[in-house]
């Protein structure tokens, strides 16, 4: 088997569990925020609501199609709609909580610590993620997971994001490290497999939910224990 000399991580639905730490997050402010009297009818509505737009709005980022400004406000805007609720101002009310309260959750997708555990004394291992800095840094922080990490590689310190190659460019240079010894273990086919791809880069989709898809990534996974079997 291919031996490899870095490990490279996506964080957000591949460790930090986004869905599980958002819809926490959005219960609290459905009920601090009084969110039913505009005619929200539930918590989970709204959730569900706020996770299509959420992916929507991520994939309008990768593409270059909305800033990151935009992106914070906009995916709130377009759940609240959904919901009835046209109202530019609460929807910014509403992101400035959700920013200020998800980031500090601290759950993480089964088999996280199981895993980097595993890992941290066979590989250098690094996260590589297209969330904000400040966001990202607190996530990593309030989950004790910084530990296991030598690098941390965002935009801000970049200046590319996933699936540009500039992104992987730069984190694979601050580890001194060549495409063909380094892996790529993520969960969106666009920023983390096919960038990753372009870059020469080794891949493992990580597929928790089994959603049907046409693309070959070097390796695919069910559950982060299966790197076991890779690494």
């Amino acid at each position: 088997m291919k031996r490899y000399e870095h490990i490279y991580f996506d964080l957000d639905h591949t460790l930090w569990d986004f869905e599980r730490n958002s819809e926490e997050t959005i219960s609290e402010l459905y009920l601090s925020l009084k969110i039913e009297e505009k005619g929200v009818q539930s918590a989970r509505h709204l959730y569900e609501s706020f996770e299509k737009a959420n992916r929507w709005a991520w994939d309008q980022y990768h593409l270059d199609l909305l800033d990151k400004e935009t992106l914070r406000i906009n995916r709130f805007e377009i759940a609240l709609a959904e919901n009835g609720v046209q109202d530019k101002d609460f929807s910014e009310t509403l992101a400035w909580h959700y920013l200020n309260i998800c980031p500090t959750k601290p759950h993480l997708v089964d088999g996280t610590l199981e895993i980097l555990e595993y890992l941290v004394d066979k590989f250098p291992l690094h996260l590589i993620s297209n969330g904000f800095d400040e966001i990202t840094q607190t996530k990593v922080d309030n989950t004790s997971i910084r530990k296991y990490f030598k690098s941390i590689t965002t935009p801000s310190n970049a200046n590319h994001k996933k699936p540009e190659n500039g992104m992987f460019q730069f984190a694979l240079s601050q580890a001194n490290c060549i495409p063909e010894k380094a892996l790529m273990i993520g969960d969106d086919i666009e920023a983390d497999i096919l960038g990753a791809q372009r870059c020469g880069i080794d891949q493992v989709l990580f597929n928790p939910n089994k959603r049907k898809h046409g693309i070959k990534s070097t390796f695919e996974i069910f559950s982060l224990n299966e790197l076991k079997t890779i690494l």
